[in-house]
């Protein structure tokens, strides 16, 4: 019966949207998940010229990276908490202006401890941003393309992904590079002027300020919503959630942190041949992410995710393979495109996510199952770089491979409940 499409009660009390409100939330989810993505992806594609410039090791630079993870995960359990008290929309502003302003203040790094201390700071608003945009485009969205415009988000990262590409390749000083990462605040200005917040957030904040809950919610909604993602009725998703997104990020981390770095130090590729294969490589997942949510909305959340996961888990075998003898660039970039195409469940996240908890814990239960679980797979990064140092970098890359089979083994216990009827009183 959890599979089951959920169907709209005719005593559900529903908010409606004009076509015009849904685009500005639809454009303010894009704006927030892209630009966060432009920023994270700074990192990576400067990783040769920071540990040349600040005189670190592979092992040093993963730990960075998953310093800013771990951020994430602290600071999606923060946000998520404060969108589901105050609102969507001016959580989502908070987000941005903190992970942009931290993003521009690396223009005055001069030592490693100032790159940690900054870049967990960038963690902290990017670890909100992403289920605050899901709740107020799943709480707006009407129900039957909700997975498509789920996909569209995720896609969003292509263009902030190739933006990156042409900042570190035009901006050779990853200072400066850096300092461009300002850019996001002008969008989070934006957000709190044109985007609506959530009607139904709205409705529901209304009815719990002046007691009009109806009585099991009424007693539900006295505690904090953390303390109610953990209840009887939502543990199965929050820790299930935990765990799927651990396997799938890092599964993602444990090679896109480090792609530039192998294109560039295994195969000495030069710059504008490394662009291209990572500009191939976003391009496919672009297609993939969109075309991976549009297919949940007719196939469900849970089915389509398999599919998309096996791909990924084929591509690791491959990398794993590669790894046991002299690796071949064709090889790895044939394996790279097979990954790419299975990172189309990123695209079903945000939609599945928010489906599966109720108004009044939404942002906090997606986001604290996003967030941690990417917290934890923060290991990632650190993990790749000190097996690079002993082994090999692709032998380091190639640990995905248990990560995947992490999250396909629990993926059949989750719940699909694509296309309900998101309102207020759930």
């Amino acid at each position: 019966m959890d599979d089951l499409v959920l169907k709209p009660s005719a005593s559900m009390p529903v908010a409606t949207y004009s076509k015009n409100e849904v685009s500005l939330i639809l454009v303010a989810a894009c704006l927030g998940w892209g630009l966060e993505f432009f920023d994270l992806q700074l990192l990576s594609l400067y990783a040769p010229s920071i540990m040349s410039s600040l005189h670190i090791s592979t092992t040093t630079f993963g730990a960075v990276a998953t310093v800013q993870l771990l951020g994430t995960a602290i600071g999606g359990v923060l946000f998520g908490l404060l969108a589901d008290q105050y609102g969507r929309r001016n959580t989502l502003m908070w987000t941005i202006l903190v992970f942009s302003i931290s993003t521009f203040l690396v223009i005055f790094i001069s030592n490693v401890s100032m790159l940690f201390i900054l870049r967990f700071l960038t963690g902290l608003g990017m670890g909100g941003e992403w289920a605050i945009g899901y709740s107020l485009l799943n709480e707006a969205w009407d129900p039957k393309r909700r997975g498509l415009m789920g996909g569209i988000v995720q896609a969003s990262i292509w263009p902030a992904y190739a933006l990156a590409i042409l900042v570190t390749q035009v901006v050779h000083n990853w200072h400066w590079g850096f300092a461009i990462g300002v850019l996001p605040a002008l969008s989070a200005v934006w957000v709190r002027l044109k985007c609506p917040e959530s009607k139904v957030w709205l409705s529901y904040h209304n009815m719990r300020q002046h007691g009009n809950l109806p009585g099991e919610l009424k007693l539900q909604a006295k505690a904090s919503a953390i303390i109610q993602i953990f209840k009887k009725d939502l543990i199965r998703f929050t820790l299930l959630g935990v765990i799927i997104v651990f396997g799938g990020q890092y599964a993602y981390y444990g090679l896109s942190q480090w792609m530039p770095t192998l294109l560039a130090n295994t195969f000495h590729l030069t710059p504008g041949a490394k662009s291209g294969v990572l500009y191939l490589g976003s391009g496919i997942a672009l297609l993939s992410y969109i075309g991976a949510g549009w297919l949940s909305d007719s196939w469900g959340r849970k089915k389509t995710f398999i599919c998309f996961s096996v791909l990924t888990l084929m591509a690791y075998l491959g990398f794993s393979a590669s790894s046991l003898s002299s690796p071949k660039l064709w090889m790895v970039v044939f394996w790279y495109v097979v990954f790419n195409i299975g990172l189309g469940y990123f695209g079903i996240f945000g939609t599945w996510f928010a489906e599966l908890f109720p108004t009044r814990a939404r942002a906090t239960g997606s986001s604290f199952a996003y967030s941690v679980g990417r917290g934890l797979a923060s290991a990632a990064p650190l993990v790749v770089g000190l097996l690079a140092s002993t082994k090999s970098l692709l032998f380091g890359i190639s640990t995905g491979v248990i990560a995947v089979l992490i999250m396909l083994t629990a993926i059949p216990f989750m719940v699909d409940r694509r296309g309900r009827q998101i309102s207020a009183v759930e």
